[in-house]
């Protein structure tokens, strides 16, 4: 395997800074950095120069970052190669976004177990990109995203991702509201609304200014909350609305979800990920398809 010192260097390439680099790894920053400055003067190089606050790879890092995340993808499809038994057997962690976790995964739990006795099936709830750093430094196998901010991009060669399906996004209305009964309604119904809206910066605010004015609107915002608890009582309090998904394992009883309707409809589109080279192994392929089945049904 390599050096443990090459490891610490890709994580601070991963997360851009020696502290968070050094937290995700359970270690202290002094640790880290010291440990970095005896591998570059052992090689007789430097690896990272200061950028503001952050830190970046030098061509000598950079070069050497390359061949760890080269190795880590041949390493992972060797593993996933030595496994020959029929029945998958073994331990196996999911880190997965909280809406998943209430609306596939908790259910999918004790077909798993019945199914597959000797599968052990571990759940972390977090959400990108704390969900990627838990993929790269190997405390999670297995990672349910939504595409939101803070996702890798397709093309990274750390990540081997795919499609699972898409997230509905419902309305979410006070009860008493003139719209609350209906089946079915418009964004574009909801434009002369107050609004309740994930303050910027924070994960699905941009996802509901963009549909918002999709359906030709900005939306006059009057509450910033994204926990459904709070976005519930804010609608209840105040009588304005909100977008929710219809995965959501909590909604105030004095709210409704209406199904939106119309061009274009907001969802959320899900997707699986894995370390590059791992998307073969056999646990994987058996999570990855009941998650499939389950996102289809």
């Amino acid at each position: 395997m390599l050096d443990r010192r090459i490891e610490l260097l890709r994580m601070i390439a991963h997360l851009g800074t020696v502290t968070e680099a050094a937290h995700a790894l359970y270690r202290s920053p002094s640790g880290v950095s010291r440990q970095i400055q005896e591998l570059a003067k052992e090689l007789g190089v430097e690896l990272l120069q200061p950028e503001g606050r952050r830190v970046k790879l030098t061509p000598a890092g950079k070069a050497l970052v390359e061949y760890a995340d080269e190795t880590h993808h041949r390493w992972e499809a060797t593993r996933s190669r030595l496994t020959t038994t029929e029945e998958p057997a073994g331990s196996i962690t999911l880190v997965a976004h909280p809406s998943a976790v209430t609306a596939l995964i908790a259910p999918l739990l004790p077909q798993l177990a019945q199914e597959h006795p000797g599968v052990q099936l571990h759940v972390i709830e977090d959400q990108a990109p704390g969900s990627f750093h838990r993929l790269t430094t190997g405390e999670a196998d297995l990672c349910l995203a939504v595409v939101e901010e803070g996702i890798p991009a397709r093309g990274d060669s750390r990540f081997h991702q795919t499609d699972l399906g898409k997230e509905p996004i419902d309305a979410l209305l006070p009860v008493g509201h003139q719209l609350a009964e209906k089946t079915t309604v418009s964004l574009r119904e909801l434009a002369d609304e107050a609004w309740v809206v994930p303050a910027p910066g924070q994960a699905s605010h941009h996802e509901v200014m963009t549909a918002c004015h999709a359906a030709g609107f900005t939306p006059t915002v009057v509450h910033y909350a994204r926990d459904w608890a709070a976005v519930g009582a804010l609608v209840h309090a105040t009588g304005a609305v909100s977008l929710t998904s219809r995965f959501a394992p909590y909604h105030h009883p004095n709210t409704r979800q209406v199904a939106l309707t119309g061009e274009p409809t907001p969802t959320r589109q899900l997707l699986l990920a894995t370390r590059a080279g791992s998307e073969n192994a056999p646990l994987i392929r058996l999570v990855a398809a009941q998650l499939e089945d389950c996102a289809l049904s």
